[in-house]
């Protein structure tokens, strides 16, 4: 009897986290589809026929790459979700070598609904407050000629410095405006007045931590497990995360405990298999409220490849 052919998974996006998965499928013979440009990283390190060259945002070039594999996964989050959806709902075609076509089913992880709701921050942390996660305050924000008045009403409710982030598209630093004072007002309707925003109660955090969370389901889709990885401090720089500690530096075993409860109980609510980077505030009264999710491997999970042995092991 010869050996099961391992499923060809479909990754949307090929680069520096495309490429990490690549090189962790290796070893178990995974093959894994790729699209994105020709000489993206993951291509680079991974030779494979069902390789497909385009745009991983074109629902063309997705529906292309989703007739070569039999699972669907994301290495970003800024995708095309409505072709996701509607390959889940109908599945793909497929051309047979005697020139029919039939329909194939193609597993998507994470689910599509997932990745449309982590696309907009704003409704993901409205979503998950009333799931009972800690969240900072927040109000939405009107765009055009009426996003003055609605800033100044956000100044009136939160005081200064609040923060002024970009619904989508919003990721290491960029589409976040710190608004200091009234003079901060003007400049941001001239950067985001065209942008769909909303505005943060301004956190005074001790400490940025991160938990990876496995999450897996049976064949019908209902949750079986979530398991989380260590607790890790994340430091940025610029708006990069440029080191991670783990364990983090002065934070006790029942703080760390806290943040990983909030995490899986985060990734609980969320559908579809795979790995979740859950991103929270640690403050000095020792709350941990939810700061965001990726629906992916992430940055702060490098640690779980190579890390530096020490009190607190350091990946720089």
């Amino acid at each position: 009897m010869s050996p099961k052919t391992p499923p060809v998974v479909g990754l949307l996006g090929g680069g520096q986290l495309g490429r990490m998965l690549c090189e962790s499928g290796a070893p178990l013979d995974a093959q894994i589809a790729v699209l994105d440009v020709k000489n993206c990283p993951a291509k680079q390190i991974n030779n494979n026929r069902h390789h497909v060259t385009g745009s991983f945002k074109d629902p063309v070039k997705i529906r292309e790459l989703a007739a070569n594999c039999d699972i669907l996964t994301v290495e970003i989050e800024h995708i095309e979700t409505e072709v996701l959806e509607e390959i889940d709902t109908n599945g793909v075609q497929v051309r047979n070598a005697n020139g029919t076509t039939t329909n194939k089913k193609v597993a998507i992880h994470p689910s599509w609904r997932t990745l449309r709701l982590v696309q907009n921050k704003y409704e993901q942390k409205e979503y998950l407050k009333h799931q009972g996660i800690p969240i900072a305050e927040q109000m939405a924000i009107e765009s055009g000629d009426a996003m003055l008045a609605s800033l100044e009403e956000a100044s009136e409710k939160f005081g200064f410095p609040w923060m002024l982030k970009a619904r989508k598209d919003s990721y290491d630093g960029r589409g976040n405006f710190k608004i200091s004072n009234k003079t901060d007002l003007e400049q941001a309707v001239k950067e985001f007045g065209n942008l769909s925003c909303y505005a943060e109660k301004w956190v005074p955090f001790e400490l940025e931590l991160a938990v990876m969370v496995i999450r897996t389901e049976d064949d019908s889709g209902k949750m079986k497990r979530v398991v989380p990885y260590p607790v890790v401090e994340t430091v940025h720089e610029d708006n990069i995360c440029s080191k991670v500690f783990m364990p983090p530096r002065n934070v006790s075993e029942n703080v760390c405990k806290k943040a990983q409860k909030v995490a899986t109980s985060v990734v609980e609510k969320l559908w579809g298999r795979g790995v979740f980077a859950v991103e929270m505030f640690l403050t000095k009264e020792g709350d941990i409220i939810f700061n965001e999710c990726a629906p992916r491997p992430h940055n702060s999970g490098h640690a779980s490849i190579e890390f530096a042995i020490g009190p607190s092991s350091r990946l720089s």
